[in-house]
């Protein structure tokens, strides 16, 4: 199985693309929702886990891979989690170009017609077009990665090889 847009587990965050990566639902399904690591014949592997503690592992394996300082991967780990369905209580839509959350209606980009786009944020998308038509999956890079190492305590390279594999995530920069 691989799916046309990689989905994102909604326990962890941890992308799924390949069947493998993929939990288990009681029949044996794969889990259109959540991860090998998270979840296993229907239920989850860690039933009673809290968002804190799911972002101090989180928040550990990224510290680790990308050089940010533990305590702020473990902040970082937790806003991120906090839009997933298993800790939200449902799946908050997240922009298909950048991955803001869209958490709110002024959070949300328009449609030609003036309606609320939901797949995009406002940032990103209005009046039915990107705000940067011509930008490239490199430039987004090249504009993101700094941003992430300045607020996560990071090297620059290693905010835009985070960068690179999240926004392969997207729908927009899906290759």
């Amino acid at each position: 199985m691989r799916p046309e847009v990689t989905r994102t587990c909604q326990s962890c965050g941890m992308p799924m693309n390949l069947e493998g990566d993929f939990g288990t639902e009681a029949d044996g399904a794969l889990s259109n929702d959540y991860c090998t690591h998270c979840y296993q014949n229907g239920a989850f592997t860690a039933p009673e886990i809290t968002i804190e503690e799911m972002a101090k592992i989180c928040g550990a394996i990224i510290s680790q891979i990308y050089t940010i300082p533990p305590e702020v991967a473990e902040e970082f780990s937790k806003e991120q989690l906090s839009c997933l369905r298993r800790w939200a209580g449902e799946e908050i839509a997240i922009c298909g170009s950048c991955g803001m959350p869209l958490r709110r209606d002024e959070d949300a980009g328009t449609e030609a017609d003036g309606s609320l786009s939901a797949e995009y944020c406002t940032y990103c998308y209005r009046d039915g077009q990107f705000t940067e038509p011509d930008l490239t999956r490199e430039q987004a890079i090249a504009k993101y990665a700094p941003m992430m190492a300045s607020s996560l305590g990071m090297p620059n390279e290693k905010a835009e090889e985070m960068v690179r594999q999240y926004l392969g995530t997207l729908p927009r920069w899906q290759e």
